[in-house]
């Protein structure tokens, strides 16, 4: 049972973003496509393992979360975890294709492909990392269960020059056989178990915004305005109370949440009212404080040099 749904990464959904208000001939857009590429392949394989983990029929009780954050005595950022009254299994999803090389020293994984050597940080290490957090976090909840890992290929369209040492390789739907092979013993209440990791888990940590500074792009080549979110365009216009799509006509009150939010990721974490004047394209400063005196979370400084604080929520 897939209790915790796939969920897109804030990460991801800034680079588009960023991509969205960059000039396509911005000497920083390829490096911008590329990574948002990778991120989007990375989502996109967990998607694919978890419609086969939802469509096959798993143990009796087995229940299934994605993007697992808990902190522990390290961080622990998991793609996929299962857990079912026997055990606890930790998937790391890797949607690459090439010829893979797992190497153990030093723990790293090599990817071939159209003559490019890429090199990736080792899944064995970091489901060995996240095994260590997990049991330490157990323990402060007095729970003991035996915990796997798996290194998952979502797709067979890779070829394996070496495969992993410690942990099994699994491709496609090959990880259901895997799961079956799993001790069938009721060991502890996975449905409490699953609740307990919910509780705990948060929004995966990103500690690169503003996303200007992180990629040295200067903020003023960050186009400015209200995205239409109907159609996209950029920017809406500022009626009485309200924004208007002057391409598809749409009206939307609350498309400056959007625009501010973007703010946060791509320029500052706080804004003054001058800035938001400038960014959402408003027509004086009494609309601008009105709108950032509700979509803030707190003032600082005086009236002329006030300061509000944005979130991501």
């Amino acid at each position: 049972m897939l209790i915790k749904p796939f969920q897109t990464s804030t990460y991801k959904i800034a680079l588009e973003s960023l991509r969205k208000r960059l000039s396509p001939r911005h000497e920083k857009i390829l490096k911008i496509e590329e990574e948002l590429s990778l991120q989007e392949a990375g989502e996109n394989g967990e998607k694919h393992v978890l419609t086969i983990l939802t469509e096959n029929q798993l143990p009796k009780n087995t229940f299934i979360l994605h993007n697992v954050t808990i902190d522990s005595i390290i961080n622990i950022q998991i793609d996929i975890m299962l857990i079912s009254p026997g055990w606890c299994l930790i998937l790391e999803v890797k949607n690459l294709n090439g010829e893979l090389t797992f190497m153990n020293n030093p723990p790293q994984l090599i990817c071939v492909k159209e003559d490019r050597k890429l090199i990736y940080r080792s899944p064995e290490a970091q489901i060995d990392q996240y095994l260590f957090g997990l049991t330490r976090f157990f323990e402060q909840h007095q729970l003991k269960m035996p915990m796997y890992g798996a290194i998952v290929l979502p797709y067979a369209n890779a070829i394996i020059d070496k495969p992993p040492s410690k942990y099994p390789l699994l491709m496609g739907r090959g990880i259901i056989n895997h799961i079956w092979t799993l001790p069938k013993k009721d060991i502890i209440p996975s449905k409490q178990v699953a609740e307990l990791m919910i509780r705990h888990t948060k929004e995966p940590s990103w500690n690169h915004f503003p996303l200007t500074e992180h990629y040295n792009i200067d903020p003023k080549d960050i186009l400015r305005g209200v995205e239409c979110p109907n159609c996209g365009a950029i920017p809406m216009k500022r009626l009485k109370r309200t924004w208007l799509c002057e391409k598809c006509n749409k009206m939307d009150m609350r498309a400056h949440v959007k625009a501010l939010r973007e703010y946060y990721m791509l320029i500052d974490k706080t804004i003054s009212t001058k800035e938001a004047m400038d960014f959402l394209i408003l027509r004086n400063r009494f609309e601008a404080t009105r709108i950032l005196k509700a979509n803030s979370k707190e003032r600082t400084g005086n009236t002329r040099n006030s300061r509000y604080d944005l979130a991501l929520e």
